[in-house]
């Protein structure tokens, strides 16, 4: 009996011990399990808090990975904004500026960011299979670490990607807008880029960098991925976005052959006035008699002429000089592609830029030559000077009278120079219809002194000045330029001499009309109190 009682007593010890034991298992287990947890969590904390400072360490160059740098060099080289840019500077290429900010550097900086978090998470579960004890003990909170730092670092990911996304549809919009503002205020007054030099018309002028030692020429400076209210260009200097608020402070350059254009050049408009004629008909005469009493009726009206080049300057400098002193101004140098004479007319607050490209006669002896001025394809206006001296019928008049010395008569065929340009433009499906040509007879000063020649020419009437072409001998000129133009006036001028500009045989005459034509604003002389001069002198 005692040996039983002793065997139960062992037996419940026995229980009693392993129950124990396992008890002490159960609760170290549950103190590992309510350890592993607290690691976690707080693993996860320490996660998010890592990841709510790696942006800023990663943006501060503070970690092994540093974002790459959308530099104006790999805008350049296609890097950046893609291989080419659309529209007018596809050609051209992208200018070498700093992109804005979102998305293009902000999206390497996120890159960047997402790198270093996937290093760091991964680091640190690497770090469980390092130590074997230290990675049983440790490892919830590595994972939780892990966890929370990509949680953290997607969300900071997430959060800049829906505030970018806003900030970009908020740019384009900007963009659009201010694009739109600059372009539809330039346009509203027809301005553009006319090269003096090469020709060509853009309406989107290039411009120097005005940064020292630099030598960027920023081809589009419109409001887009480079800057919306402005740019910083490579050197860092800060240039405005926009045409108009650029033109101000920047030199001008044309985008096709880079010489630099007056000031303001693209933010007015430009009229050009290309004048054609044969050799000696009185084209240079003309036009600085007409220039001279241009500048004097715009003061006259509280306006200006300012020469914008220093070719204008030099022109109207001459151009005084010949009308106070009375001199025959010289024979037009020949040159294949004569620089224009660029003039800013202004009145009441209203500019206009005339640029009178005054060729010489020998470049409308042939399709060749007139082929080098490009101007005259896109010019609205043109200015066909006719030395009447010189058609046949009047020459043999003028020798009768004894005056045939007195003035040089033009050389060549004048029609001939007439129909160098229009038969080119023809060729070259230049269309006519909408031009309006001028017809200049020029030197009416020596008409006048041969006896019984323009007894039915009058100077203020456009149908007698045609008619009075048609009578001797330029009907069959007369005939082909009905044929090839819709809009064309007849004057007849006297260069020489003081006379006011309302005098109808003044060259200012002509001006006017082109100014009229372009823009009724800038006319500097009376409104005529006939038929209006286009209907009047197209009759």
């Amino acid at each position: 009996m005692p040996q039983l009682i002793l065997i139960i007593l062992a037996i419940v010890l026995a229980i009693w011990l392993v129950w124990l034991a396992l008890a002490l298992l159960v609760r170290a287990v549950a103190l590992i399990l309510v350890g592993w947890i607290l690691l976690f969590f707080g693993g996860i904390v320490g996660g998010v808090v890592r990841g709510v400072f790696l942006p800023p360490s990663v943006l501060a160059g503070r970690t092994e990975e540093t974002p790459a740098i959308a530099t104006p060099d790999a805008v350049v080289e296609g890097r950046v904004l893609g291989k080419a840019p659309r529209g007018h500077a596809k050609y051209l290429g992208w200018d070498r500026a700093w992109p804005v900010y979102i998305p293009h550097q902000a999206r390497r900086d996120a890159d960047a960011v997402l790198a270093a978090g996937k290093r760091i998470g991964l680091s640190s579960l690497a770090s469980i299979f390092g130590w074997w004890v230290t990675g049983v003990v440790f490892f919830p909170a590595q994972i939780g670490f892990a966890l929370g730092l990509w949680a953290s670092v997607l969300t900071w990911y997430l959060v800049m990607g829906v505030l970018g996304a806003l900030v970009l549809v908020g740019q384009a919009a900007g963009v659009l807008a201010y694009r739109w503002y600059d372009h539809l205020v330039r346009r509203s007054i027809g301005a553009d880029l006319r090269c003096v030099s090469c020709y060509r018309v853009t309406v989107v002028p290039s411009y120097r960098c005005p940064g020292r030692s630099c030598t960027t020429i920023h081809n589009d400076v419109r409001p887009g991925p480079l800057g919306i209210v402005h740019r910083q260009c490579g050197c860092g200097t800060r240039i405005p976005a926009t045409v108009g608020r650029a033109a101000a402070r920047l030199v001008t350059v044309c985008p096709f052959c880079d010489t630099d254009a007056p000031d303001g050049s693209g933010t007015r408009q430009v009229l050009p006035l290309p004048v054609i004629g044969a050799v000696s008909a009185g084209k240079s005469q003309f036009l600085t008699s007409g220039v001279v009493e241009l500048r004097d009726r715009a003061r006259s009206v509280s306006g200006s002429l300012t020469p914008i080049s220093p070719v204008a300057e030099d022109f109207l400098k001459t151009s005084r000089a010949s009308v106070f002193s009375g001199r025959r101004v010289g024979k037009t140098a020949w040159e294949d592609r004569p620089e224009g004479i660029p003039l800013v007319l202004s009145l009441g607050g209203t500019d206009i830029e005339m640029q009178i490209m005054d060729a010489a006669g020998e470049n409308f002896v042939g399709w060749e030559r007139s082929q080098s001025l490009g101007y005259i394809d896109t010019a609205s206006t043109l200015l066909f000077v006719l030395d009447p001296l010189a058609l046949p019928e009047v020459k043999e008049q003028l020798r009768r009278a004894g005056e045939e010395d007195t003035v040089p008569l033009a050389q060549g065929d004048q029609e001939g120079a007439y129909a160098a340009v229009v038969d080119r433009l023809r060729a070259e499906g230049v269309a006519l219809g909408p031009k309006h040509l001028c017809v200049v007879l020029t030197k009416l000063d020596v008409l006048r002194r041969i006896p019984g020649t323009v007894d039915a020419l009058d100077p203020g009437n456009g149908a007698s000045v045609k008619e009075w072409l048609r009578a001797h001998g330029g009907h069959r000129l007369v005939r082909r330029i009905n044929g090839d133009f819709r809009n064309v006036d007849y004057y007849t001028v006297d260069s020489l001499g003081s006379r006011e500009g309302t005098d109808p045989s003044h060259p200012v005459q002509v001006l006017d009309r082109a100014l009229r034509v372009a823009d009724r604003r800038m006319a500097v002389l009376p409104e005529p109190e006939t038929a209006p001069a286009g209907e009047a002198r197209n009759a």
